[in-house]
């Protein structure tokens, strides 16, 4: 069984071989290629070689197109911060309100900025992995894609004391947001996820979210024909696990190191795949044997039950990970698989 084989069958709850296990590896594949990061996520032969040669070492169950937002904050008008180590984000927003945004043309996204790049990225490596690596792309929240356009501090004041600009600005962006995800569909990409700020509890309590963030995604969702996989960006987001069900084309929902495995199950029922939930703060500075311990215990917590995918729980993979904790989730996959006789 092949990865594409393996994550499909999760993904639907069929038989697999054991459970995939996935690994966010963006501006990692810098540390193998040796190129630096201004290249690395503005030069499409540049990344996929990163993506090649994370795939020859390590051999995860997918290959990541370019996880850069900062390429959408830049098609806005943006301004791009560019690090040494680490993806580049956010510096400037190109505007600070609705009205300014309301006058704008929405992005092509096959001309603005570097949006091109993610895309030929895609088609790249579909050209080179369809049908046998899961290519997975990635892209915000449709409630937290503002936060690019005008800057989190001007988006919350509007979703908190501006609800009606708001929603007007939501439904503005929806149009745009949309033609992204198809454009990353038509490149080539298996799977969407979809990180979802606003659905933090760090960042917006349950009624409000229910309120106002839930019906734009319901819409949003329904809108996309692409397997969807619902992810927490970061922090918790047990608070509202309950009210994802029933999304259209939602096929996973990643679990943060902050959520219990066992509650999500419980929250979400039986049929979305649950992805998670290894404390990416960790993975740098613990051993291999304590990496393998970890990835244990959520793979029995979890992959009984099935649909479960080993992963961790975070964005991008800090640089500073040793290869050998990486090479520990997939050692703690295969045991577990072992374990259980190799019925998924």
């Amino acid at each position: 069984m092949n990865s594409y084989q393996r994550v499909m069958n999760t993904l639907a709850g069929a038989p697999t071989d054991r459970p995939p296990v996935f690994a966010v590896l963006g501006a990692y594949g810098a540390r193998l290629t040796g190129a630096d990061m201004r290249t690395l996520y503005s030069d499409a032969a540049a990344y996929v070689a990163g993506q090649q040669a994370l795939q020859k070492e390590f051999g995860f169950d997918l290959v990541l197109s370019a996880f850069d937002y900062s390429a959408l904050a830049e098609a806005f008008g943006g301004a791009v911060a560019w690090s040494a180590n680490q993806a580049p984000n956010l510096k400037r927003p190109g505007v600070r309100n609705a009205a300014d945004v309301f006058a704008m043309a929405l992005p092509d996204p096959n001309k603005s900025a570097r949006l091109p790049v993610i895309l030929e990225v895609t088609r790249r490596l579909r050209d080179l992995y369809k049908g046998q690596v899961p290519i997975v792309s990635v892209l915000p929240g449709p409630c937290s894609l503002p936060m690019l356009i005008l800057g989190i501090e001007q988006w919350m004041e509007m979703v908190l004391f501006e609800p009606e600009t708001a929603q007007k600005l939501l439904e503005f962006t929806a149009p745009f947001y949309c033609a992204w995800a198809g454009a990353l569909m038509d490149a080539g990409a298996d799977c969407l996820v979809v990180t979802e700020g606003m659905a933090s509890s760090t960042i917006l309590p349950r009624d409000t979210f229910a309120r106002q963030c839930l019906p734009h995604l319901r819409s949003i969702f329904a809108q996309i024909s692409a397997p969807l996989v619902f992810h927490h960006s970061g922090a918790a987001i047990g608070h509202i696990l309950d009210l994802l069900p029933g999304l259209e084309h939602l096929v996973g929902v990643a679990i943060s190191s902050q959520d219990d495995l066992s509650e999500a199950r419980r929250l979400l029922g039986p049929e979305p795949t649950l992805i998670g939930n290894l404390d990416n703060l960790t993975l740098p500075v613990v051993s291999a044997a304590e990496v393998h311990d970890l990835a244990m215990r959520c793979l029995r917590t979890a992959a009984p039950a099935g649909r479960y995918i080993l992963c961790n729980a975070g964005a991008d993979v800090p640089q500073a990970t040793p290869p050998e904790n990486l090479c520990a989730m997939q050692q703690a996959a295969a045991e577990f698989s072992a374990e259980m006789g190799c019925a998924q």
